[in-house]
């Protein structure tokens, strides 16, 4: 098994550029992305048969807002009526003839100033009353004997103040609305008769019209008051409808070999025990045309993406190998050597960029070659040259300890004779040069190195009297640190030479050497003449040059072996104001480091 996946992985490594772009996008992009399309497609689809479920229940909850405002309206009206002292007189009084029916009528205009005010909810309002005085009309209906033995005159009367809604034919008109029946009383608890207030029809037509399924409005779940569509019958779902309690309810039933979601929203009525329920009817199909229909779409546009994916990959993949054959072809001709560069690469991006970068790589090494070779012939020129100036050299060498010998006789001689400043002159200057002759590439330690600059200072003072004093001060942690031997000297030096040498007066020269948290910081200032802002610049500048040309030589090859020897992120920093001072500072690594590089 290991064996054969070693040989895949071969095969793809040994591939062409283009054809491993693209087997790495199908299989790392395009194979993922399928396999996360799929997934999602699916999970779409239930996502989507969920969206179409809920919105059955937020359309039904939208209907049973309107029903309850309906009804509410319809409960309001009811008690308008409740203790009517008019309509307690008219239901009451014994009249003697059909005229004062018909005066008591035309006064009393509540059920007409009620049906105008509510008149898109309202279809009807009328009473039903037990007075044989009384003209019926289609307003104040007598109650007969047939009529109160109707099961619900007498539900009604039972309440005793209690609503009773039924869905009934509305008086003198050929269609049934439903209704809400409640008993008035006197104020002394008599009955008045029987209010009966009937909603328009057509308010539940419209509330259902917009419905793209079948569904019904019922009353106490088996009166059916409204309904919209025809594909299934009230009978078929009888046995499905859940009871009176209050709230929505969605479940799949089965009707015949037909798969539907019924949901159901129960609606209390107010006062009275009586519900109605809007129930809906979808067929489980519809639903499924609606998410496969979707489910295409979203199929066709993701093949869509992933062909045109492959597509663009594929071209870029082909672009991207041409050019980058381009630049090996041009490559493995350098290698041969030849310098020949095609006409530039199309583009802008990374390779048109290396294709640049070998041009100017191949310009630079001819330009090497040419420099070689140049270097080459003038080291043998050096060569010969030194050559010569070694057997000149050893032709009058001069022995050191001859020289160490010759300043000691002096020193004796000038001793003998009282001259102690002559001998102390010879004395430190023979210490100085045994210091210079001897410091080759070793390290030396910090005191030792100040004591080498004290001795220079020592003689300038001798030189020049009392125009020149020094202060040196060295942290006592700091004295024993190994350093380059020969980086202080150089710096006192030029600020003798530039600063103090041509100023009028006292100069003094301030050598400090601190440590401080990650550094050791050698400090040589000055109260000479300063420098202008623009030398100032300039020297800076020069600091990392290696030519070795101008005033400030010692300056620029102390930083120079500082930073090879330290690294970049040390050497020497300058600062001065023409007239007033220079302040040259040597950055050295901590003092652990310092320690460590002695120790080794």
């Amino acid at each position: 098994m290991t064996q054969k996946i070693r040989s895949i992985f071969n095969r793809i490594s040994g591939m062409k550029l283009r054809y491993r772009m693209l087997f790495v996008y199908i299989i790392g992009g395009a194979l993922p992305m399928i396999c996360i399309g799929v997934y999602m497609v699916h999970g779409m689809s239930r996502i989507l048969i969920e969206q179409a479920k809920d919105a059955e229940l937020v359309e039904l909850e939208m209907a049973r807002e309107q029903v309850e405002e309906m009804t509410g309206t319809v409960s309001t009206v009811t008690k308008y009526f409740y203790f009517d002292p008019q309509l307690e007189e008219i239901a009451t009084k014994k009249y003697g003839n059909y005229q004062e029916v018909v005066q008591a009528y035309k006064k009393f205009t509540p059920f007409l100033d009620y049906g105008r005010y509510y008149n898109s909810t309202l279809a009807w309002i009328n009473i039903y009353v037990k007075n044989d005085t009384l003209v019926g009309n289609s307003r104040f209906i007598p109650v007969t004997e047939e009529l109160e033995e109707e099961e619900w005159y007498q539900s009604v009367t039972d309440k005793k103040g209690g609503g009773l809604w039924r869905f009934c034919r509305i008086p003198s008109t050929d269609y049934d609305a439903l209704a809400l029946h409640r008993m008035l009383k006197t104020q002394k608890g008599e009955d008045v008769g029987v209010l009966a207030v009937y909603i328009r029809p057509e308010r539940f037509t419209t509330l259902l019209q917009d419905k793209n399924c079948d569904t019904f409005v019922l009353l106490n779940g088996e009166m059916m008051v409204s309904r919209q569509g025809e594909s299934i019958t009230l009978d078929q779902l009888e046995e499905f409808l859940p009871g009176g309690e209050a709230g929505q309810t969605q479940s799949n039933i089965m009707v015949g070999r037909q798969e539907y979601v019924m949901t159901c929203e129960t609606i209390p009525l107010i006062e009275s025990q009586d519900y109605l329920q809007v129930v809906s009817v979808r067929a489980y199909r519809d639903i499924l045309h609606d998410v496969n229909s979707q489910t295409a779409k979203s199929m066709v546009f993701f093949a869509l993406s992933v062909i045109l994916s492959v597509t663009v990959i594929w071209l870029f993949s082909h672009s991207f190998s041409r050019r980058v054959e381009r630049f090996l072809a041009q490559m493995q001709k350098a290698a041969k050597g030849n310098f020949e560069l095609e006409k530039r690469l199309e583009g802008e991006d990374e390779i048109s960029e290396l294709y640049d970068y070998l041009g100017t790589m191949i310009f630079q090494i001819q330009r090497l070659l040419s420099e070689v070779y140049r270097e080459r012939l003038h080291a043998e020129r050096l060569t010969i040259q030194q050559k010569d100036a070694e057997f000149k050299m050893l032709a009058s060498q001069i022995n050191p300890h001859f020289l160490y010998n010759t300043l000691e006789t002096i020193r004796m001689k000038a001793r003998r004779s009282g001259q102690y400043d002559i001998e102390e002159i010879v004395k430190m200057l023979a210490k100085i040069m045994r210091s210079t002759l001897q410091a080759g590439a070793s390290q030396v330690t910090i005191w030792e190195e100040t004591e080498l600059v004290e001795h220079y200072l020592k003689i300038q003072q001798y030189r020049f009297e009392d125009r020149i004093r020094y202060q040196i001060t060295v942290e006592e942690e700091t004295q024993n640190l190994s350093i380059l031997p020969l980086i202080m000297q150089p710096i006192v030096e030029n600020s003798i030479i530039h600063g103090l040498e041509s100023k009028e007066g006292v100069g003094t020269i301030d050598i400090r050497i601190e440590s401080r948290p990650e550094n050791v910081v050698i400090t040589i200032a000055d109260d000479g003449l300063g420098m202008e802002a623009e030398k100032l610049k300039e020297l800076r500048e020069k600091l990392n040059s290696y030519n070795e040309k101008g005033k400030h030589i010692g300056v620029s090859n102390v930083h120079q072996r500082v930073k090879l020897k330290y690294g970049d992120a040390y050497g020497v920093r300058i600062d001065s104001q023409e007239g007033s001072y220079t302040r040259v500072e040597i950055w050295l690594p901590e003092a652990a480091k310092l320690k460590g590089e002695a120790d080794v």
